[in-house]
C-alpha cells in the first residue's frame, strides 16, 4: 500500500508507536506530516519518516477540524 495525502497509518517507531494517524502532506518521498487530532492537531502535524509507518487501508479526504480527525479515527485507537 502506497502512503499518500489522506492515508490512514500506524506509527512503527517512536513515542507514539502504535498509534493512528491521518497522512496531511507527503514530503520529498522521504517524510510525511501526520496528525491525530489531539496530541497533534492539524495546525501542528509532525513529520515521521515513512519508513516509520505502516500504512492501512483506509483513507479520507474530507477532514478538516481536529474534532473530525479524532471522531475518525476512534476506531484505530482503541487501545489507548
Amino acid at each position: 500500500m502506497n502512503i499518500e495525502k489522506g492515508s490512514v497509518v500506524i506509527a512503527k517507531a517512536g513515542r507514539d508507536k502504535g498509534k493512528a494517524f491521518v497522512v496531511l502532506e507527503v514530503q520529498d518521498a522521504r517524510f510525511a506530516l501526520i496528525a491525530d487530532g489531539k496530541r497533534r492537531p492539524i495546525e501542528r502535524p509532525k513529520r515521521k519518516n515513512l519508513l516509520h509507518l505502516q500504512a492501512t487501508a483506509a483513507a479520507t479526504d474530507c477532514i478538516t477540524t481536529n474534532r473530525q480527525l479524532r471522531v475518525f479515527l476512534k476506531d484505530y485507537n482503541t487501545g489507548g
